[in-house]
């Protein structure tokens, strides 16, 4: 199984995200997508949703994050789980950057996210 570090793939970030899914060989996880991302104070990523399961792990920072009818604070060491079908976004609090791992499954390549229904963007605006 190839191992690698998250070093080799900082200089090939794009959008502050590496997408592994190009893994071939015997070991190859070819129904998962794992992403590095980083975002700075402030920053969201708008409730949405797609036909496939994320699973966030979080590195570093604060976050407001929604899965569902939910909205949770999460810090370093928390995960969370979005299935697929639900409704789920992040918003960066605090004065840190938000580092975490993002697992797709299917691949974030092979689902286009839409807008989540109005009523989860009304709440997470007045949050």
């Amino acid at each position: 199984m190839p191992v690698k570090k998250i070093s080799d793939f900082v200089n090939d970030l794009t959008n502050g995200s590496v997408q592994l899914t190009e893994v071939t060989g015997e070991n190859a996880v070819t129904r998962t997508s794992l992403h590095y991302v980083e975002m700075e104070p402030g920053g969201d990523i708008k409730p949405h949703v797609h036909d496939r399961t994320e699973m966030y792990v979080f590195l570093t920072g604060r976050a407001l994050v929604m899965t569902g009818k939910d909205i949770t604070e999460v810090t370093t060491g928390d995960v969370a789980i979005a299935p697929a079908g639900t409704p789920h976004g992040i918003k960066v609090i605090g004065n840190e950057p938000l580092r975490w791992y993002a697992a797709n499954t299917p691949p974030a390549s092979t689902c286009a996210p839409e807008p989540a229904p109005e009523e989860y963007l009304w709440k997470w605006e007045r949050h």
